[in-house]
């Protein structure tokens, strides 16, 4: 007779997906936007279900992961318009940040663009609100 084993179930697919997993663990490990001192775990689970005669039993093979999340990251942004009204902003201190032109930030508030309806007698200018 031969036996079913973890390494000849289906292939040796859940050997195959723990190896996978513990893959991701190494490069999430390795990662530098990550926590190196997260916990990680890789968990095998083997489901069945047997039969009411109990002579057979579908397998479900599952592999759940768990990573180290993604380390937030600070940025400081300087916002205004550009030379056409457009909202716009450009990251402070980043030498490599193309600098956008800011042609509206000592000229009066630009129109609205998004909704326009014509009317901007309710509008009050920033400069004019807090002056």
């Amino acid at each position: 007779m031969n036996y079913t084993t973890l390494e000849n179930l289906k292939g040796g697919a859940a050997i195959e997906m723990v190896n996978n997993a513990l893959l991701e663990v190494w490069n999430n490990t390795l990662d530098p936007n990550t926590d190196p001192e997260a916990k990680r775990s890789v968990i095998l689970k083997l489901e069945f279900k047997p039969s009411k005669d109990r002579t057979s039993s579908p397998v479900t093979i599952k592999v759940e992961k768990k990573l180290a999340p993604q380390s937030a990251v600070a940025a400081h942004v300087n916002i205004g318009t550009d030379e056409h009204g457009i909202a716009a902003a450009s990251e402070y201190g980043n030498p490599n940040q193309v600098e956008l032109p800011m042609g509206h930030t000592e000229q009066e508030a630009p129109k609205a663009k998004l909704g326009d309806t014509g009317n901007t007698s309710n509008v009050t200018p920033f400069r004019a609100a807090n002056g």
